[in-house]
């Protein structure tokens, strides 16, 4: 993981902290449209500063979710280290793309499974499928990362042997349009 970017993202969620805070104090009240709030004050400097682009709606559902992981997983943690570790894992370019090797833990029957694979399929990348209910040693891998059995998750792992566990269909999808894209 790029430390530099990691810690730009930091600082920045930082600052919009701090900016929210503000904004929330000078209404006298609180914000229960908080992502968008943030979404507004985030796009233009994560697309500037970090080189992430995001529409405000994809924005706005990777605050959400890093909130619901913060709130699950580790409530006592930072909360723009932990948000910068997610959004840096979901939505980061990988470094290495066509070195990278790439896993899906899926199982047959689940709807957003059937999506990813299409996906894969189409857009002819070499991803191994791990079938979780086939093989049980899959299922412990993925509760081992991550804490749970959903589905679909792309693993991705780099040449160094970093890894990179992206849940959501949608997110998977969307990764794998981009490093397609960018490896052709």
């Amino acid at each position: 993981m790029d430390t530099e970017l990691r810690t730009n993202l930091v600082e920045l969620l930082r600052e919009s902290g701090r900016a929210y805070r503000a904004a929330i104090e000078a209404e006298n009240g609180a914000d229960t449209d908080w992502p968008i709030w943030y979404a507004d004050y985030l796009q233009d400097p994560l697309a500037r500063q970090i080189g992430m682009n995001f529409h405000k709606s994809q924005l706005i559902y990777c605050l959400m979710n890093a909130d619901l992981e913060h709130k699950a997983r580790a409530p006592d943690s930072d909360w723009p280290e932990y948000y910068a570790d997610l959004i840096l894992e979901r939505c980061a370019p990988s470094e290495t793309p066509a070195e990278d090797k790439l896993a899906l833990y899926y199982f047959d029957g689940c709807p957003f499974c059937s999506m990813v694979t299409s996906g894969i399929d189409d857009l002819g990348v070499d991803v191994e499928l791990r079938n979780i209910f086939q093989n049980p040693e899959y299922r412990d891998e993925l509760v081992a990362a991550r804490g749970r059995a959903t589905v679909p998750v792309l693993r991705i792992t780099s040449p160094n042997g970093e890894e990179r566990w992206l849940p959501e269909s949608r997110d998977i999808l969307r990764y794998l349009e981009k490093t397609v894209a960018d490896a052709a």
